[in-house]
């Protein structure tokens, strides 16, 4: 009677111990899911400034990604007497212009009319769910690599260019990245603090989109990644920059501030290492944040950006 009681209590136990373990499966798959679903909406910031705020003449434009999506791609064409043209691309929740009104570092079209002096051409539009671009869910490079290559298409058709370079800070540097090989007509691209593994980012980047905390999404780390291949069919651990860096067929330009704490400085010491040959990658000091390598020495990120497109648009 005893081993019977005990045999029905041990019963018991397993029971909740599964029912226990059932649950707590059940929310982590669902927070899982909560989380990436709010992961992929952009937060839309719309350009504050244009080109004529910094005394350049400019064309509004539009062209379509060339993924099928039917998107409508909205930027800025700034034509300069040389062909050779460089394409912006902005970070996460930005837009063309490079500027939002909560950032403190300067807007990235301050960086381009310098580029512009140099004596390119400029393209900068807005990526798909970002400013006046066509609304979309992020698609973490995966997605926007088709529009990229529809700006490039555009460009090549409608105004003769031939030679571009990309130019990426953050998100955007990430998507040159992914993009550099998209057509024969990229001669370089220009990488601001990229980062790595985003799967690394999961627990600094979903508290800046969600209201989840960082230590529970690093929990749920491993069930956001199988909730983006579920959800978005993107699976978080093969976007690699890293291992996409080693297939170009020219050098890259990257700078990286050396105390970033957003993109910790390591993500571009790996980029690196798999880089080409001859690939220039300079550590800024006395920058504490991210993507403020411009700012803290506006004189030796410029001049490295003018060696580099001297070089690579002979």
């Amino acid at each position: 009677m005893l081993e019977q009681i005990k045999a029905m209590k041990y019963k018991k136990q397993y029971a909740y111990i599964a029912g226990g373990g059932l649950i707590l499966a059940i929310l982590y798959i669902l927070i899982s899911i909560y989380i990436t679903s709010l992961a992929y909406k952009t937060i839309i910031n719309l350009p504050e400034i244009s080109p004529t705020d910094y005394g350049l003449q400019y064309e509004e434009v539009e062209f379509q990604s060339t993924d099928n999506s039917e998107l409508t791609l909205r930027g800025w064409w700034i034509p300069n007497e040389s062909k050779n043209t460089i394409i912006y691309l902005h970070g996460i929740d930005s837009n063309r212009a490079g500027h939002t009104s909560e950032q403190t570092v300067p807007p990235g079209l301050e960086v381009l009319k310098h580029m512009y002096t140099m004596g390119y051409s400029i393209f900068t539009f807005d990526l798909r769910g970002h400013g006046v671009s066509d609304t979309a869910k992020v698609g973490l490079g995966v997605k926007e690599v088709a529009d990229i290559k529809g700006a490039i298409n555009y460009l090549e058709s409608t105004k003769n260019v031939e030679k571009v370079a990309l130019y990426g800070i953050s998100y955007g540097a990430v998507l040159a990245i992914l993009a550099a090989n998209v057509d024969d007509n990229v001669k370089g691209i220009f990488i601001d603090s990229p980062y790595n593994m985003i799967t690394d980012l999961i627990t600094g980047e979903i508290p800046r989109r969600t209201p989840i905390p960082g230590f529970i999404a690093g929990l749920l780390s491993q069930g956001i990644v199988w909730s983006s291949i579920w959800l978005e069919g993107i699976n978080l651990d093969e976007i690699s920059p890293y291992e996409s860096i080693k297939d170009l067929g020219y050098p890259i330009l990257m700078v990286h501030c050396k105390d970033d704490k957003r993109i910790p400085i390591y993500h571009s010491d790996q980029i690196n290492a798999n880089a080409p040959q001859d690939t220039l990658y300079h550590k800024f000091e006395n920058c504490d944040g991210h993507g403020k390598a411009y700012e803290s020495n506006k004189t030796y990120y410029l001049g490295f950006a003018k060696t580099y497109f001297n070089r690579i648009f002979q």
